[in-house]
């Protein structure tokens, strides 16, 4: 049975090689099992209840470091309402010289840019696995625990503020267990196919419409006198994309002797992308117009993926032992937008370029930009953001300078926030 369990019931690769998954939605977990075999299945994701403690984890020390930073409250005045999307398979491929547009798709996005704060996101996903960013932001965790039971997050910073938090998201409520999960983070209400959007219509709501849902959440809460937290994930643009020719296929590059599959591939990409800027570019407008102070952030989870050869063909540099290579597959952009009332509330601009960082410390971006500290996991982020920035299995940034893992000068920091993570990600409202 011990050989059993080691060898055979603990391997991913033979698991993900047994069952039709042709027969099921692969992204909802409890399909993956139903396909398997119960007794199986359990025994195979015991080890995904929990994560091994790391090397020389001291429970007591972690805790002593983490008491030296205070909690913070968020002043009554300055308790600004934050809309935070997260964009399925987004980036800005007009950066790439390689590709010729023929219309400017981006031109929403860059207008927003140039009236906001915004920089790029060092995901530690390509193609898939959205679950990542995701829960790097609302965290700060690079390693997750299970989410099964109450856990540690800035949702609850923002609910022990006294805010309303809600999640949105347009598809199955069970896809990486956001049922379950997204309570345990701290959000009030998670609103996903089954609950609200299904009965708007049977097809999974596209980002122009989905926008609107957010709107009408937001406008909701204006009714409760609270300050509001919403974080709302797309579907739209999400692979894969349609590499056949149908009527009023609109193509937005020129066609530089691609294969025609990956001609249409890319071209259905760029279709929905364009759709998203332009219902973006609608929300913008519709809060820059409100009198109630307004940030929203919006990112994208991991870029898309476009086939055996597609980023071959567009010419865009994909080798990861290269810095221009690792950051073209890891690369997404992030905006931090204001109206007008939330620059008044902190006499900033929010305008400029910002740091390029891991998704684990873009609440942090936020809150430094701020001036506020947040509580005090978020306290420790922040002087860990000082020296190194991004942390991937690849590269890091450090100093603001790009250098591989094995060469880090701060791997005490670095293997302190493992530590860290792990003890503030176990221990609730420690």
């Amino acid at each position: 049975m011990i050989f059993g369990y080691n060898i055979l019931y603990c391997s991913d690769n033979i698991y993900n090689k047994i069952g039709d998954i042709s027969l099921i939605n692969r992204w909802i977990g409890t399909r993956q099992y139903q396909i398997r075999g119960l007794v199986y299945s359990f025994v195979n994701s015991i080890n995904d209840y929990s994560y091994d403690k790391p090397d020389d984890y001291n429970e007591l020390e972690m805790k002593s470091i983490l008491d030296n930073y205070d909690y913070e409250d968020i002043p009554s005045d300055k308790k600004v309402n934050i809309i935070s999307i997260m964009l399925e398979a987004y980036n800005d491929f007009s950066k790439y010289d390689s590709i010729e547009f023929n219309y400017d798709i981006y031109e929403p996005l860059h207008e927003i840019e140039d009236n906001s704060l915004h920089g790029n996101l060092i995901t530690k996903i390509f193609g898939g696995g959205t679950i990542n960013t995701e829960r790097n932001f609302l965290t700060g965790y690079y390693d997750f625990p299970s989410f099964r039971n109450k856990t540690n997050s800035y949702v609850w910073y923002f609910k022990e503020q006294g805010y309303t938090t809600e999640a949105y998201h347009p598809i199955y409520g069970s896809f990486y267990n956001r049922i379950t999960a997204d309570y345990n983070l701290g959000f009030d209400n998670y609103y996903y196919y089954e609950n609200k959007f299904s009965s708007i219509q049977e097809s999974f709501v596209d980002d122009n419409t989905f926008f609107d849902y957010i709107i009408e959440g937001y406008e909701n809460n204006k009714k409760t006198n609270k300050p509001y937290f919403n974080f709302s994930v797309t579907y739209q643009n999400h692979g894969p994309y349609n590499s056949e020719v149908y009527e009023d296929k609109i193509y937005y590059i020129n066609n530089k002797n691609y294969n025609i599959e990956t001609y249409n591939t890319i071209s259905e990409y760029f279709s929905g992308i364009k759709k998203t800027n332009d219902a973006f570019s609608k929300l913008v407008k519709y809060f820059d117009n409100e009198d109630e102070p307004i940030i929203i952030i919006f990112f994208g989870d991991h870029n898309p993926y476009l086939g055996e050869t597609g980023y071959d063909e567009l010419g865009i540099n994909l080798d990861l032992s290269s810095v221009e290579g690792f950051l073209n597959y890891y690369e997404t952009p992030y905006v931090i937008h204001a109206n007008e009332s939330a620059k008044k509330m902190f006499n900033k601009t929010f305008v400029g370029k910002s740091n390029d960082i891991s998704p684990i410390f873009l609440m942090n971006e936020l809150f430094d930009y701020f001036e506020l500290g947040g509580n005090s996991y978020m306290k420790y982020m922040s002087s860990l953001k000082n020296n190194v920035d991004v942390i991937t299995e690849y590269f890091y940034k450090e100093d603001n300078n790009y250098i591989l893992k094995e060469d880090s000068i701060y791997k005490n920091k670095i293997n302190e926030y493992q530590k860290m993570n792990y003890y503030y990600s176990n221990n609730y409202n420690s």
